[in-house]
């Protein structure tokens, strides 16, 4: 009834549906003259006074192989007191070969005088994968687990964690311009059946002004 209601209210009002249907993206590509591929996307703005809300369908590749690809994202609007606090998308696609779906959560914590610039940042991304043609068998998933802390509009410094099925399971740790040297020093460790394969310390330049 309420998507009834919803496109009667876009049919009846022409501005209406400009502000909900955005321009399509299409595009083709081809080598040596001939036709190779596709991509076509269409979204649709489903924002309200508090959220930004999109839901986008794609379909993309050639005529004989294609990938069909739909995104619905939401993020909260920032107000007077807190910087944006709540984010969240959900996603599927699916061919001839495989289907997939994904999912990300994200959410902030402000604090202390000023929230919009002191803040702790938590989110999740989620995702599995599954061949069409194997029965029987667990798709294979993966997620990470993400923490960033920001001060005075500076991030700080990170630490994330993720694994899955198909193992690589991984920590990495980040300090963004300490004492504020122009850089960012990451740590990551990766590992497999319990024993650590890899690990490694990546230093970053960054800008130190804007």
């Amino acid at each position: 009834m309420i998507a009834v209601t919803a496109a009667t209210a876009v049919l009846a009002d022409p501005a209406a549906a400009r502000e909900v249907i955005r321009k399509p993206d299409l595009s083709v590509w081809g080598s040596d003259g001939h036709f190779q591929g596709y991509s076509a996307a269409q979204t649709l703005d489903l924002s309200s006074d508090v959220e930004n809300a999109t839901f986008t369908a794609k379909v993309a590749g050639s005529i004989d192989d294609p990938t069909y690809n739909f995104e619905l994202n939401l993020n909260q609007k920032p107000d007077e007191q807190v910087a944006a606090n709540r984010a969240l998308g959900v996603g599927a696609s699916w061919n001839a070969r495989e289907a997939a779906i994904r999912s990300s959560l994200a959410r902030s914590f402000g604090f202390g005088l000023l929230p919009k610039a002191n803040y702790v940042r938590l989110s999740m991304d989620m995702n599995a994968t599954q061949p069409v043609y194997v029965r029987g068998r667990m798709p294979e998933t993966r997620a990470n687990v993400r923490s960033e802390l920001t001060l005075d509009g500076r991030p700080v410094a990170s630490i994330a964690v993720g694994g899955g099925t198909t193992g690589q399971e991984g920590v990495d740790f980040s300090l963004t311009r300490p004492f504020d040297i122009p850089a960012e020093f990451t740590v990551s460790l990766r590992a497999a059946d319990e024993r650590v394969q890899d690990g490694r310390l990546m230093v970053k330049l960054v800008r130190s002004t804007w």
